[in-house]
C-alpha cells in the first residue's frame, strides 16, 4: 500500500508548479536508497534540492520515489528520493507546504496566511472579480 506522503508529496508539487512557486525539498539522507550529490549534504544529514523546473528535468513522483536528472558542479546526474525521506516539500517564496513531524509520524500543512496566500491565482488563470453580475 503507498503512503499517504506520496500522494501528499505530489499534491503539493504539482500545487506550486501550477501557482508559479519555486519548489524546494529537504531530504533525510540516512535512508536507504537516497540518491544525491553527497558533497552538499549537511552535518545533519540533510539536503535541500530545487525542484522547480528550471534545475531539474524529467521529474518523476511515484508512490515509493521521487526521480530526476539535475547537474551539479557541471556533472549530470540522476537522484532518486525515496517518499519515507521527504522531510518537507514547500515553495521557496512563502513556505507554504508539507513539513514532516520532527519526532513521530505525521505531517503538517501550511497553506498560507491569509486569503491571498492560501488561494493565489494559478500561472495564466485571468484575475476573477468575486462579484455577482446579472445580465
Amino acid at each position: 500500500m503507498a503512503m499517504l506522503r506520496a500522494y501528499v508529496v505530489k499534491a503539493t508539487y504539482d500545487w506550486l508548479i501550477d501557482h508559479g512557486f519555486t519548489p524546494y525539498v529537504l531530504v533525510d539522507t540516512e535512508y536507504d536508497n537516497v540518491t544525491v550529490p553527497t558533497n552538499y549534504i549537511d552535518e545533519d544529514k540533510k539536503i535541500l534540492l530545487d525542484l522547480s523546473p528550471q534545475a531539474i528535468q524529467n521529474i518523476v513522483i511515484t508512490d515509493t520515489h521521487i526521480t530526476f536528472d539535475a547537474t551539479f558542479d557541471d556533472e549530470a546526474m540522476s537522484l532518486a528520493i525515496p517518499i519515507e525521506s521527504v522531510l518537507e516539500i514547500f515553495s521557496k517564496e512563502t513556505e507554504q507546504g508539507m513539513y514532516a513531524r520532527e519526532f513521530g509520524y505525521g505531517i503538517d500543512v501550511n497553506e498560507g496566511e491569509d486569503d491571498a496566500s492560501v488561494n493565489p491565482r494559478k500561472i495564466n488563470e485571468p484575475e476573477k472579480d468575486n462579484i455577482l453580475s446579472f445580465d
